[in-house]
């Protein structure tokens, strides 16, 4: 039973490190990654790499090739378009159900988002902003206590934040333009006009698409 659960453990620590430096574009799109580089820097064998590397292949973060090896996948701009528009399907409707209707509690905690935002923007910290703002979309959509709603919102997070991440690096004057978008979605979410809060989580959501076209 202990080997099992090792073998289990070394699955999920090889799959969060490798998809972690993905992620934050330490590894880029056409990077190649080796098996036997991999188990050297994260010491274990190779068996829970390719299990780690199996699955980053079904999420579509790597591509395995028999003759070139493993390679970062280089994610489109037509597949980030594509996120853009679930993204604004999914966050649009559960602002419409959740406008008037969120407690205390989940104020509390966007508040406390909020705040570590804005320190990650004074520090111009884009990794560390991007991660709030998934964070940030993430609870309002939890809110709904949909899980299929929730389990497509984290699926397509991942590529989400690579698309982000590039556009913030780009323009870092964005992050405050970001920032304020959340206070404003956050307020409007306080409020009782479901349209409101719909119109403003379109719009925060278009700006980013408008500037990778």
């Amino acid at each position: 039973m202990g080997d099992v659960q090792s073998t289990k453990t070394l699955k999920e620590t090889a799959y969060e490190v490798i998809k972690e430096r993905i992620v934050n574009g330490e590894w880029s799109g056409g990077t190649f990654l080796s098996e036997k580089a991999l188990s050297e820097l994260l010491e274990m064998s190779k068996t829970p790499i390719r299990s780690a590397l199996d699955r980053l292949e079904m999420m579509g973060l790597v591509k395995l090739s028999p003759k070139q090896g493993v390679i970062v996948q280089e994610i489109s701009l037509k597949k980030i378009l594509e996120i853009y528009e679930l993204r604004l399907a999914l966050e649009t409707f559960a602002v419409r159900q959740l406008t008037g209707k969120l407690d205390a509690l989940f104020f509390s905690r966007l508040d406390a988002n909020l705040e570590a935002q804005a320190a990650a923007v004074q520090a111009e910290d884009v990794i560390k902003y991007v991660h709030l703002d998934r964070q940030f979309h993430e609870m309002i959509v939890d809110s709904l206590d949909n899980s299929e709603f929730a389990e497509a919102m984290s699926r397509i997070q991942d590529k989400f934040i690579i698309a982000v991440r590039t556009t913030f690096i780009k323009n870092k004057k964005r992050l405050w333009g970001s920032l304020e978008e959340h206070r404003s979605i956050r307020d409007a979410l306080a409020g009782n006009d479901p349209l409101v809060t719909e119109q403003l989580i379109a719009k925060h959501i278009e700006f980013v698409k408008m500037i990778l076209l």
